[in-house]
C-alpha cells in the first residue's frame, strides 16, 4: 500500500532518507498552508538543541512530497521517535491538494535556534528537491548554532549512530 509523506526538516534531503534505508517512489515539491516552521523540537544539549516541527500559523512551509509503501512509513517513523506525533494534512502541490502524513512536535516546546549541521541539511534538501528560491533565502537566515570542534565530533558520532540505528532495523520490502 502506497502513502504520501510530507517532510519539511532534515527529511526533504534524500540522502537523509537513502542513509536510514527509506525508499521512496516519488518526490516534488509541496507546500503545506497554515503553519510555519519552528525550531522547537527538544534535540541533544550542545550539538543538536532542537530539531524542526511545525505549528498552526496564517504562513506556510514548503516541503517535499514522498510517494512510499507503508513499511518505508513505519521504519521513517522508527526513526522520528515517540517525540513526534504522526498526523494527517493537506498540502498543495503540482497535482493540487491532497493528503499526506507529516510528523509535528507531540510534546515540550523548546524554541532555539538549530544546529548549523542540521540546518544546513534541510538548506541543501530544499535545494536538491528545487523548493522554491525564496523558502531557501528564508531558511538561510535563520539563525544557527554552532560551536566549533564539538559539532564536527558530533558529525561523526552521529553517522556511527544512526548507521547502528539503520542495521538494528529492517529495511522496509517494496509492494
Amino acid at each position: 500500500m502506497s502513502e504520501r509523506y510530507f517532510a519539511f526538516g532534515a527529511n526533504v534531503h534524500p540522502a537523509t532518507l537513502e542513509r536510514r534505508g527509506v525508499e521512496t517512489h516519488s518526490a516534488r515539491p509541496a507546500r503545506l498552508d497554515g503553519y510555519r516552521l519552528v525550531f522547537d523540537m527538544p534535540g541533544i544539549p550542545l550539538v543538536e538543541p532542537v530539531f524542526a516541527s511545525v505549528e498552526p500559523a496564517e504562513d506556510h512551509v514548503w516541503g517535499a512530497l514522498y510517494e512510499l509503501d507503508t513499511g518505508a512509513l513505519s521504519r521513517l517513523r522508527s526513526f522520528e521517535g515517540v517525540a513526534y506525533e504522526q498526523r494527517v494534512v493537506e498540502v498543495e502541490c503540482a497535482e493540487g491538494r491532497v493528503a499526506a502524513q507529516i510528523f509535528v512536535n507531540a510534546g515540550r516546546r523548546l524554541r532555539r535556534a538549530p544546529s548549523r549541521r542540521y540546518l544546513s541539511v534541510i538548506i541543501e534538501g530544499a535545494r536538491l528537491r528545487a523548493l522554491p528560491d525564496e523558502w531557501v533565502a528564508r531558511l538561510e537566515v535563520e539563525p544557527a548554532f554552532y560551536l566549533p570542534v564539538v559539532h564536527e565530533l558530533w558529525s561523526y558520532g552521529f553517522a556511527l549512530v544512526d548507521r547502528v540505528h539503520r542495521r538494528l532495523v529492517a529495511p522496509a520490502r517494496r509492494r
